[in-house]
């Protein structure tokens, strides 16, 4: 746990708000990045409700960052257990969401959803929880929702019209997102927008299985392979909106491969023969992680925690890579 000073209790009332960690309805900002600040954040304020004066406004913002990391991981659709990813019990962690929902009726609408459905009929695929408009301009006629069934959906909305839900639907905003803008450019006849938002679309339906999984501990095991593995698929991604997904979860798997070869005081290579992976370009390849795990620290790290994890990768530089 970070106890510095210098991220005091008004620092993280003053930049630790939700609305100023989280992009929701624009995806310009990579998953990763996301939700490591908004677990960091949390993590922080809540060590300071614990041992500090505990202010009721730092109250109120633990309980919005425990709210969000519960609707980030339903808007992601990724795999979260408050226990194993911030190391307090189930019951403490929502009591804090149900807290800050009893203070914000959009909130609590959005987690009734994927919880008891006492405000709509249960299940119901037709019954849509309007999220809003689609923020950028061009695609300001875009309207996304999540049905009965917590599927995320999105419809036309004309002015002066009711809105027209499309019958398709996606386990994660981004889905719904990634289909709005190949629809778009189909409609607008734009072949090769089109062409590359739908293969954005199959490349996203790989990079979603990663973020599911971005916080299994169990993964740490095969680390080294699954590095390998996302590296690949990187490798045939050729969208836009791919290559980012893409390289942010190459970059932060080889961070955790870096930690992991630091922790065990292995150097990258020694680590990659211990798992029986070196090669004949173990050398290259160990250069190449450790230039990934900076990148995924400059970018997707919080920066309450960069020196910290930088320093990390930094000891890499005291075994350098031998040829044998």
């Amino acid at each position: 746990m970070n106890t510095t000073t210098e991220f005091t209790t008004e620092w993280h009332l003053e930049r630790s708000r939700p609305e100023q960690l989280l992009s929701y309805l624009g995806l310009s900002r990579p998953f990763i990045g996301q939700i490591n600040r908004l677990v960091t954040r949390f993590r922080d304020v809540q060590f300071l409700c614990e041992h500090g004066e505990r202010p009721e406004a730092l109250l109120h913002l633990r309980d919005a960052l425990a709210f969000h990391l519960v609707k980030m991981s339903r808007w992601w659709n990724f795999d979260f257990c408050p226990r194993s990813t911030l190391e307090i019990q189930a019951p403490r962690f929502l009591a804090h969401v149900r807290a800050h929902t009893e203070r914000s009726i959009e909130d609590d609408t959005f987690y009734d959803l994927f919880t008891l459905q006492r405000h709509l009929h249960g299940g119901d695929a037709c019954t849509i929880l309007i999220l809003g408009h689609d923020p950028e301009p061009r695609m300001a006629e875009i309207l996304y929702g999540v049905d009965g069934q917590r599927r995320f959906r999105l419809a036309h909305a004309l002015r002066g019209c009711a809105p027209t839900w499309e019958e398709a639907s996606w386990p994660d905003f981004a889905g719904a997102w990634l289909a709005a803008r190949t629809l778009r450019a189909r409609n607008a006849g734009d072949r090769e927008a089109a062409r590359d938002a739908s293969l954005a679309q199959a490349e996203h339906e790989r990079a979603r299985s990663w973020h599911q999984r971005h916080f299994h501990a169990c993964c740490e095991r095969h680390i080294f392979a699954l590095y390998r593995e996302a590296s690949a698929e990187l490798l045939q991604h050729r969208s836009a909106h791919g290559r980012l997904e893409g390289e942010a979860i190459v970059n932060s798997l080889a961070f955790r491969v870096a930690r992991q070869a630091v922790q065990s005081r292995l150097t990258v290579r020694d680590l990659m023969r211990e798992t029986g992976c070196c090669g004949s370009n173990a050398c290259p390849e160990a250069v190449e992680i450790e230039r990934r795990a900076r990148m995924h620290v400059f970018i997707s790290v919080d920066e309450t925690r960069q020196t910290v994890q930088l320093a990390i990768v930094d000891r890499l530089g005291s075994h350098p890579c031998r040829e044998d």
